[in-house]
């Protein structure tokens, strides 16, 4: 048996290698295992002397989406069929264990190997830095248990240094909370700063422009974890009815209406690195609805994405603003949602009407 191709060490999902073996012998049998769970396990024949297992992805990811990264092992045992074929009395001639990481991943990462990315990034596609304002949420993800530091800048030019705490994760992954509110200072205007765990770096700019946000939408990203995007142009909602009629009794009845609550929501400008980073937003197949009560954060109904338009180009006086439309995930959209944070009916409406 010669093996070409096995996969061992880190990898993300989507950059798995495909096992490939040469054999002169009637069968494989291979078998992938998480923990002392089979998650694979079948007799392969070659075609020309080579097996090929591919899509190793398609194996892994319900198990790596729910854990976000998990350790298995892979066992190749060649074996012979005697000329009887009695498969039952098969002969093993080889056995080859790999062991491996797989980090849950939708994004095809170049340039960089798993491990590298890990150990100097943080578990999101925004590369440079985020645009925030004070009172909003913000939370960083990556893989380690490394103490995050922040450097906040002032308008006085004075800098000040914070912890960020840790407010999720296991013993694989952390979630920090780097809200700016966390790293005001009394008696000036913070400016900026920069969170800095291990060798992960990332600058949140504070926006001097209070704007108004609707909606706030927290979708899970390519990584399998969650991220807010708060969208500060125009929203909308484009309800639309269909009804099913019939006469009963020589009376003309709506004997059924079904409502199909529309909401057409637009990012505002965005800068270069947020547009890249907005995209996720877009491929998510998990998004809620956030509302903020008193300061607190409040999740809402789940919504599904539809008809997003995220066109942008290099000419150097463009600046990327999306729009998307999105309802409810449910089947009622009659909802009313009491936790509209002081807006009337919906958060369609202007803070103006409170």
């Amino acid at each position: 048996m010669t093996i070409t191709s096995l996969p061992s060490g880190s990898f993300f999902l989507e950059n798995i290698p495909d096992i490939d073996i040469l054999t002169a012998k009637t069968r494989l049998l291979v078998t992938i295992k998480i923990g002392d769970d089979t998650i694979y396990d079948e007799y392969l024949y070659p075609a020309d002397g080579e097996v090929r297992v591919s899509d190793l992805a398609d194996i892994f990811r319900p198990y790596a989406r729910r854990r976000l990264a998990v350790t298995a092992t892979i066992t190749i045992a060649e074996q012979q069929v005697p000329s009887s074929g009695d498969t039952d009395s098969a002969t093993v001639t080889d056995t080859q264990t790999a062991n491996l990481q797989v980090y849950y991943s939708t994004v095809d990462i170049v340039g960089v190997d798993c491990s590298t990315f890990l150990t100097t990034h943080f578990l999101t596609l925004l590369e440079g830095h985020k645009t925030t304002y004070m009172g909003r949420l913000e939370y960083l993800h990556y893989m380690g248990k490394e103490t995050a530091e922040v450097t906040a800048h002032y308008a006085d030019k004075t800098t000040k240094m914070f912890t960020a705490p840790a407010t999720g994760g296991n013993d694989i992954y952390t979630t920090i909370d780097v809200s700016p509110s966390r790293f005001e200072t009394e008696g000036t205007d913070l400016l900026y700063y920069v969170v800095e765990a291990g060798s992960r770096s990332m600058t949140f700019i504070i926006d001097s422009e209070e704007r108004d946000v609707a909606p706030t939408l927290l979708f899970t990203n390519s990584f399998g974890c969650q991220e807010l995007i708060y969208c500060t142009g125009k929203h909308e909602v484009d309800p639309q009815y269909t009804r099913d009629a019939a006469y009963m009794g020589g009376i003309r009845v709506n004997y059924r209406i079904t409502e199909q609550r529309t909401f057409n929501a637009d990012t505002g400008y965005l800068g270069t690195d947020m547009a890249n980073w907005a995209d996720d937003l877009f491929r998510s197949d998990e998004v809620y609805l956030v509302n903020f009560i008193g300061g607190v954060a409040k999740v809402g109904k789940r919504v599904t994405l539809s008809d997003s338009k995220s066109k942008r180009d290099n000419l150097r006086d463009s600046v990327p603003r999306f729009t998307f439309s999105y309802t409810y995930a449910q089947r009622q959209h009659n909802v009313l949602d009491l936790q509209r944070a002081g807006r009337i009916f919906d958060n369609t409406f202007d803070n103006t009407f409170n």
